[in-house]
């Protein structure tokens, strides 16, 4: 019986080993070899919860789940029944939310395809760095242009 403890003791030790050493090679991965594909790829299929406060009611709140890249499309044209104040709060919740998902060191910029409205979220890159950029485009609403619905271009850098 001891030697059936003492094997599994070691096993679990080895084990444990194991994943902390996979742990390190794949973190090392994702800082050196983060592009703007990897980046992209997490705004079409990552889903977040974005809860925001709305007015007229005692802390009342909405929350809305969805992928990143609608969220982005949502914030840029304002939530459905928001005026200019919760529509901000929605907008700031979303920003942060992308932020946390996707690190410092990306730049998205989304702007409808007739130029306006736009929402920016990160730094420039510094000069000097290797940029990578990826393009990814949303259906847009009929709120926005009233002709029909229009599509959303989602411009990624990331360093």
């Amino acid at each position: 019986m001891t030697n059936t403890v003492l094997d599994v003791t070691v096993m679990l030790l080895c084990v444990s080993a194991s994943v902390v050493a996979l742990g390190t090679v794949e973190s090392g991965i994702e800082t050196e070899e983060y592009a703007a594909a990897d980046a992209a790829d997490r705004l079409a299929t990552e889903t977040a919860t974005v809860t925001y406060e709305i007015d007229g009611g005692d802390h009342e709140s909405r929350t809305v789940h969805a992928t990143l890249v609608e969220l982005l499309a949502t914030a840029v044209r304002e939530p459905p029944g928001t005026d200019g104040g919760i529509g901000d709060r929605f907008r700031s919740r979303v920003i942060e939310r992308v932020t946390d998902a996707l690190g410092g060191r990306t730049r998205i910029d989304v702007r409808y395809e007739t130029g306006a409205p736009m929402l920016t979220i990160g730094n420039e890159p510094p000069a000097t760095a290797e940029v990578t950029a990826a393009v990814l485009t949303h259906p847009g609403s009929e709120r926005i242009e009233g002709d029909g619905p229009g599509r959303f271009r989602i411009v990624v850098r990331a360093w």
